[in-house]
């Protein structure tokens, strides 16, 4: 098996045509197909399905996909690492952030980053936490930020998905308080609300596969509340506007309220509700220098945003706060 077949497979698959692919690698096209079928050969499957519709991977090519981006992207950062070893690191580091975490972090993280090592560049990528976790244990990205239910004693913890991520090395980092959302003020609201009041109102939630609808849903089942759902929303920015027309509220972490203009938050007591965030690293390849750089840049920038008060209704974890092992296990 040789380097430049991992290359030519992982390209074919992303342009989904062997012909396209044969055109951007400059290599003849009867060539890249053979190539391929050495591959097939020497592993003794099928790692391509062809049809009209161009080219896709067999459930072995997807694991074989995985596998050689992640070489890949290991062989270049094994040059770049080599090219600029000492105090100077460089190249690319992609880092996965929740969108109410983004908020708050990517600012700060990138004019960090800028300030001390000029010679990285940071790939900030937003989205949902179940398809950051997926992006980190696929090694497609070098690190992600990602939430998980503040009892879960697992290791590795109950994150996005709802069940255990193999080869994922977790640091907890921050506990986040929940709070209610609404676009009116009421005369004696207060500050802080019983989640048996915040039952009373028509919420607006994300999905069931979300973490923290599923920390809401288990605190009204416990409590013996139903929920008053108008709808399901996967995007912050979409709840909130739904929320400012004064359709319904919401219950979402305390960095969700500072981003949205106009809306009352109220802290949820009675009990209080809260998530974990965990920052998240896939644990089979070694990290280059850079992004060991930016990892250690995010714990301390977190840091300094809780002590500030910037980051409002959030703690730090310190080892006190972990759950403790369970001694049947290994």
């Amino acid at each position: 098996m040789e380097i430049r077949q991992l290359r030519y497979f992982v390209r074919i698959i992303e342009l989904g045509s062997v012909s396209r692919a044969a055109a951007d690698l400059f290599i003849a096209q009867p060539a890249l197909s053979h190539q391929i079928s050495n591959l097939e050969d020497e592993l003794k499957v099928k790692l391509m399905s062809r049809s009209v519709r161009g080219v896709t991977a067999t459930e072995a090519g997807n694991v074989f996909y995985l596998h050689a981006r992640a070489v890949l992207r290991q062989i270049e950062r094994m040059r770049t690492d080599v090219q600029h070893a000492g105090d100077h690191p460089q190249g690319l580091v992609s880092v996965g952030m929740p969108t109410s975490a983004a908020t708050i972090l990517a600012p700060a993280l990138i004019a960090s980053s800028k300030e001390r090592y000029p010679d990285i560049r940071l790939q900030i990528i937003e989205s949902l936490s179940g398809h950051l976790e997926e992006l980190v244990v696929n090694g497609r990205i070098d690190m992600s930020l990602l939430f998980e239910r503040s009892e879960s004693g697992s290791n590795p913890p109950n994150t996005a998905t709802g069940k255990a991520a193999s080869h994922l090395d977790v640091r907890p980092l921050l506990l986040e308080e929940l709070y209610l959302l609404t676009s009116l003020e009421e005369p004696d609201g207060g500050t802080e609300i019983a989640l048996a009041k915040a039952a009373q109102y028509p919420l607006v939630m994300p999905g069931q596969s979300n973490v923290t609808r599923q920390i809401v849903d288990a605190a009204f089942q416990k409590a013996g509340h139903a929920m008053s759902l108008v709808a399901e929303l996967d995007s912050l920015s979409t709840i909130m506007s739904v929320v400012a027309s004064g359709v319904g509220a919401t219950i979402l972490s305390s960095s969700g309220p500072q981003a949205a203009k106009g809306l009352i938050a109220r802290r949820i007591i009675e009990p209080v509700l809260t998530r974990r965030v965990v920052l998240c690293i896939f644990d089979i390849l070694p990290q280059s220098a850079a992004a060991q750089r930016i990892r250690d840049l995010i714990v301390e920038i977190s840091g300094s945003l809780v002590d500030s008060g910037m980051w409002k209704g959030v703690s730090l974890i310190s080892n006190s706060d972990l759950p403790a092992e369970d001694p049947g296990q290994p």
